[in-house]
């Protein structure tokens, strides 16, 4: 019998076509895979600095900023360090039932930084109330009338 032109299996010029649609194919994957991986990577950073930002937004809130407008607590991994700034003049606080309460106190605009070694993590802005007490409170015995009934 003779050769025919029917035969079956694939030719060489349909062999590269199928590799070149797979490598193709492969190359598409390869570069959805590695957007994912990026993509992961940053929410993973994204996370892992709001997770440092609310652990200084914690420490800071111990923190008032009249008595100590700059200083730094080491958290071991990293250090929070802040500088603050009086927003508002100094005011009397207001008080039941005398009508000065027994602190001062001033809306301070306070920059906090979030560093690891030299590496900065995080920074960011906060206001703060800072407060001083500068009276002491009334003796409960200096009422007035009592000493006068006591004589």
């Amino acid at each position: 019998m003779g050769a025919t032109g029917n035969q079956d299996g694939f030719t060489l010029l349909e062999g590269l076509v199928a590799i070149a649609l797979l490598a193709g194919t492969l190359a598409a994957i390869f570069t959805l895979v590695g957007s994912l991986l990026n993509s992961a990577n940053s929410v993973g950073q994204s996370n892992r600095t709001a997770q440092i930002t609310l652990n200084a937004l914690e420490v800071m809130s111990v923190v008032n900023p009249m008595l100590q407008e700059t200083g730094q607590i080491d958290l071991g991994e990293y250090v929070v360090r802040w500088k603050s700034a009086p927003r508002t003049p100094l005011a009397d606080g207001v008080g039941y039932p005398l009508g000065t309460s027994l602190f001062q106190l001033a809306f301070y605009d306070t920059a906090v930084r979030v560093e690891q070694g030299e590496r900065l993590l995080t920074e960011f802005k906060l206001r703060q109330v800072g407060y001083r007490r500068v009276r002491e409170p009334p003796s409960p015995i200096d009422v007035p009338g009592l000493a006068a009934r006591t004589q």
